[in-house]
């Protein structure tokens, strides 16, 4: 229940904030290169060469990284883990809450749906185009196999940005891996 409401203040905050506040909020934080470790929830992802992640941006507890793609932190890689609160049976349905919910605000968006993967983990995506801000995200759900954490990675770029951005963004998901909980 506490995980649940976590994600709703979260969700509260992100639509009352702006996005580009969200992207800012994102490079702060701790420097991290090469692999990020989260023990807590079961995942490391390597951090592409030539750039710096950042984590322990938010209180409670350590979910993840970010990886800012420019200096004014325009384009950003986030990658997470959390309690599969909402319960979603599949990567597919947690996609499908994604997409009502990023559309709520922008019903025009153009969205296209996909299968993929997140490391070594079957996953399902979906990309984001809203024409009228030219903000695009994709996000990209993957379940840790016999229950546990949900896994997220989000990228957050605008049009102008996308094509460079997305192949940074091919690379985080390729360079994510399973790790033992401690």
């Amino acid at each position: 229940m506490a995980a649940f409401l976590a994600g709703v203040l979260v969700l509260t905050s992100l639509n009352q904030t702006s996005l580009s506040q969200w992207k800012q909020w994102r490079c702060q934080g701790r420097p991290t290169s090469k692999r990020y470790f989260n023990y807590a929830e079961g995942f490391s992802v390597a951090i592409p060469s030539g750039l710096q992640g950042r984590a322990g941006q938010d209180a409670g507890p350590e979910r993840g990284v970010a990886v800012p793609l420019s200096r004014d932190c325009t384009g950003v890689v986030v990658v997470y883990g959390e309690p599969n609160s909402l319960e979603w049976p599949t990567p597919a349905d947690a996609i499908t809450w994604e997409v009502q919910t990023q559309t709520k605000d922008a019903p025009q968006a153009e969205i296209q749906r996909y299968r993929t993967r997140l490391g070594k983990l079957k996953a399902a995506g979906v990309t984001v185009k809203r024409g009228a801000t030219s903000e695009v995200e994709a996000i990209v759900v993957a379940f840790r196999p016999g229950g546990g954490p949900v896994y997220t990675a989000r990228l957050s770029t605008t049009g102008k940005r996308y094509k460079q951005d997305r192949d940074v963004f091919r690379k985080v998901l390729r360079g994510f891996r399973l790790e033992a909980w401690r």
